[in-house]
């Protein structure tokens, strides 16, 4: 079964980094931003891992299914929001579970969303 994390809001740079004792993997960076949609689904499977994902909607709308792989195992998922100044809004589910979210109301720049670590069994 595969673990799934769901994008829906990304301004502006979302990283999604999965580690465990000894390594962490960066499993995608997606960069959007001026007013631009974003539905992101991430299938997370067994399998090697074959490096990290990248998807640039910064002048385009991002709806799309990707599928990363890891070595079986448990791991703790980190999602990383960065601001690059103005209105920032982030909203991820991991697995259906509750979306995280920061809303367009807050502004600054810098790390602004956090909502770590989620443990996962691939």
């Amino acid at each position: 079964m595969a673990n799934t994390i769901t994008v829906t809001a990304c301004d502006n740079e979302l990283i999604v980094l999965a580690y465990q004792w000894g390594a962490s993997f960066e499993l995608c960076r997606i960069l959007s931003g001026n007013n631009h949609t974003v539905n992101v689904t991430l299938n997370i499977n067994s399998g090697a891992y074959q490096g990290t994902i990248v998807l640039n909607g910064v002048d385009q709308n991002l709806s799309q299914t990707i599928t990363q792989t890891l070595s079986s195992g448990t791991y703790s998922i980190l999602l990383l929001g960065i601001d690059w100044g103005g209105p920032a809004q982030f909203t991820v589910s991991v697995n259906g579970g509750t979306p995280k979210t920061l809303p367009l109301q807050n502004e600054g720049d810098g790390l602004l969303f956090n909502p770590g670590p989620i443990s996962i069994t691939v």
